[in-house]
C-alpha cells in the first residue's frame, strides 16, 4: 500500500525560502544588537563581574535568534532581551555560589609535577596530618568552634563573636590558644 503526499513545490524553493527566512532573521537580530548591546551590558554589569556581562551579552542574542521570528516588534524584542538577560545573569550567579568558582585558584602542571612527594613524605604528611586532626578534635568546645569558623570558613573575629555571643576579645584570646596548642602538637609530631 503506497500512501501519497500532497504535492510541494520543488525542494529547492522550498530551501531558497527558509534560507532567505534564516537571513532575515539574522539582519534583524544583527540590528537587536547594534542598538541594544551597550544598554544591556551596562545593565548585566551591575548584576554580574564585569568579564562575566559581556559573555552574557552574546548568550542573550544568541537566544534571541533561537527562539525565532516569534519577537519580531521593537519593543517586544526588548523586553524578551532584558528579561532573558536577567535570567541569565541570575542562573550564571547562582552557578558561581554553588560552584565556589570565585574559591577555585589555577595551578600549573608543572607545580603538580615538582611538588610530587615520594612514599615516604607522603605517609608523614598524613600521620602528620592525622595528628593535627586529633588535636583539634581534643580542643575545648568553644576553641574549637572558634578556630574552625576562622580557618575553614574565613569569618572574622568580630562576625565569629556575634555568631557565639562572645566578645571580639574573647574570640581572638580562644584562637591564639587554639593556634598554641596545635602548635605544640605540631612541633612535637615532626
Amino acid at each position: 500500500m503506497t500512501s501519497t503526499l500532497p504535492p510541494q513545490g520543488p525542494p529547492t524553493e522550498r530551501h531558497d525560502d527558509e534560507s532567505a527566512q534564516a537571513l532575515s532573521q539574522r539582519d534583524y537580530v544583527a540590528q537587536l544588537f547594534t542598538k541594544h548591546r551597550e544598554s544591556l551590558h551596562r545593565y548585566l554589569a551591575r548584576l554580574v563581574r564585569l568579564e562575566d556581562a559581556a559573555e552574557l551579552v552574546q548568550e542573550t542574542y544568541y537566544r534571541l535568534l533561537r527562539h525565532g521570528g516569534t519577537v519580531r516588534l521593537e519593543a517586544m524584542a526588548r523586553a524578551f532581551l532584558f528579561h532573558t538577560a536577567t535570567n541569565l545573569a541570575r542562573d550564571h550567579r547562582r552557578r558561581r555560589l554553588t560552584h565556589r568558582a570565585d574559591q577555585h585558584t589555577p595551578f600549573d602542571a608543572q607545580e603538580i609535577g615538582q611538588d610530587h612527594l615520594g612514599p615516604d613524605e607522603q605517609l608523614a604528611g598524613e600521620q602528620t596530618l592525622s595528628v593535627i586532626e586529633k588535636a583539634i578534635a581534643a580542643l575545648p568546645s568553644d576553641t574549637r568552634t572558634v578556630f574552625l569558623l576562622h580557618r575553614f570558613r574565613d569569618l572574622s573575629y568580630p562576625q565569629i563573636a556575634e555568631m557565639m555571643n562572645l566578645s571580639t576579645r574573647t574570640v581572638a584570646r580562644k584562637m591564639a590558644e587554639a593556634l598554641e596548642r596545635l602548635g605544640t602538637v605540631v612541633e612535637a609530631a615532626i
